[in-house]
Formats: C-alpha cells, structure tokens, sequence
C-alpha cells in the first residue's frame, strides 16, 4: 500500500485504485475504523474511476499522530493526501467523523472538493450531547476499548442487522480494539468541540447527505439541518439501516453514489 509523510503528522497509509486521468473520489472513514470498510466501494467505482481510500492517522496502517489531535490537523491530512495525488479536486466522501472532517476541508480549502457527499454526520450539537461525547472519552480511558466496542456495537448497526450479522459486529470489534484507548478518547473530546452551523451556507459544491433511517447517532434531524444549510445539496434516507449504509447496504449505496456523481465530472 502506498504511503507519505508530512511534516509533524504521522506517516499515512491510504489505497488507491482504478483509472487514473479522471477526477479521483476520496473515501474518509469514520472513527475506530479504516479503509478496509469501504471495500464494496473501491471494487464498484474502482471500474471506471480513480479511487482513494486513506487510514486516518491513528487507524488502520497509519501511524500516530505526532502533535496533538484536532480538526485542523486531521484536516491538513486530507489536504496533503489529495495534493499528493496531483489529480486537482476530488470528489470527497465521508462517513461520520470523516464527514464532519469533509465538511472541514470544503470550507478550508473550496479548491480541492468538487463534490461532497456525506454519510451519517452532523454539523454540530446540543450541549447535552456534548457532554455525552466527553462521557465517552472517559469511558475509553477508564473502561478500555472492549467497553467501547460493546457501546459502539449497539448504537452503530440496528438490532435486527446485529442478529443477522455477527460477522460485522466481530469486525468492528476487532478494529476497536485495535486502536489506543488514549487516542480514541481524544476523538471524542475533538468530536465534542464540531460547530459548524454558521459555515456550513459558505459550502457551494454539490453535496448530497445520506441518513440511515434507524440511525441513532445522526438521525434524520440532523442530516436535514446539514441539507438545508448547503444550498442545493440532495438529502436522502435508506429505511432500517444503522449508522454505516455504505457497509450495511452497499449495493444500495453504491448506486445512489453513482447517481450523484454522474454528471459531476
């Protein structure tokens, strides 16, 4: 797997597949996770696109962040990876903290996104959720990471998909556990400090959300306040999926991505 270095941020594994020449799509997974989980979506797009998935640092095959971390960091990852491409502006997608980081950089850097598409995120919260973000990050460093993958496990995939599929539940933990709990705890505390309500309207490339019906962490309600705030942007919600469509449901993801993307270069 192809790497790169930048200056005080940890060295960054990410893929990359299919035809190069045409305007790459960028997959930004979401916390705990890597770039495996988009796999049905490098085999589909990989087909007749230039496609890139990257392990954000502390995730997967990367390696830890070496300054404390932040939105802005995590931002600035994203924007030397797609430098690095030398492709110009790409098509961005992100799956919960990577879609709030996508959000980030397509107000931070208008340049390099040409299209946004983001999948069970928020834009910012209520106080009281806040506070159950700091919760968390106690509970990474009090309890560990197997407690967390417990939690997770029950608010990321509805009930009856946990009964279908232990297969994913086993994954996911396994993914979990392979993170340092001091680092996942940061997470949380960044994830706790996201608003981006007032800048969101700044945002003018075409954007589509996506919202799993039965999703817990990033309901339909905040989906919607993302969709009203982007103008222009598409807002669609898959019934009976949890907090991962792309994963839970690929075939149906896959094809509402390609929708989207058709037409947008």
């Amino acid at each position: 797997m192809p790497k790169f270095k930048i200056d005080n941020v940890a060295e960054i594994n990410f893929v990359r597949a299919g035809p190069t020449g045409g305007r790459p799509i960028v997959f930004v997974h979401g916390v705990g996770l890597d770039l495996t989980w988009w796999g049905a979506q490098v085999e589909e797009f990989g087909q007749d696109h230039d496609v890139i998935a990257i392990d954000l640092p502390g995730h997967g095959l990367s390696g830890p962040l070496e300054v404390p971390l932040s939105f802005e960091v995590m931002t600035e990852v994203l924007i030397h990876l797609i430098e690095h491409l030398d492709a110009g502006s790409v098509h961005l997608v992100g799956i919960s903290f990577g879609g709030m980081l996508a959000q980030t950089l397509a107000l931070a850097r208008p340049d390099l996104v040409s299209s946004l598409s983001l999948l069970a995120t928020l834009c910012t919260f209520p106080e009281p959720v806040r506070g159950a973000l700091r919760e968390r990050a106690r509970v990474a460093r009090a309890e560990g990471m197997g407690r967390i993958a417990q939690l997770s496990n029950e608010r990321w995939f509805p009930a009856d998909f946990r009964v279908r599929r232990p297969d994913v539940l086993d994954r996911a933990t396994r993914c979990l556990l392979q993170q340092d709990a001091s680092f996942h705890a940061c997470i949380w505390e960044t994830i706790a400090t996201l608003d981006l309500e007032t800048r969101l309207p700044d945002v003018s490339c075409p954007t589509m959300v996506i919202v799993g019906g039965e999703d817990v962490n990033a309901p339909m309600e905040a989906g919607s306040k993302i969709a009203d705030l982007i103008s222009g942007s598409e807002l669609h919600e898959i019934s009976g999926l949890g907090h991962f469509p792309p994963f839970e449901a690929p075939e149906a993801f896959n094809k509402l991505l390609r929708r989207f993307l058709t037409g947008k270069g």
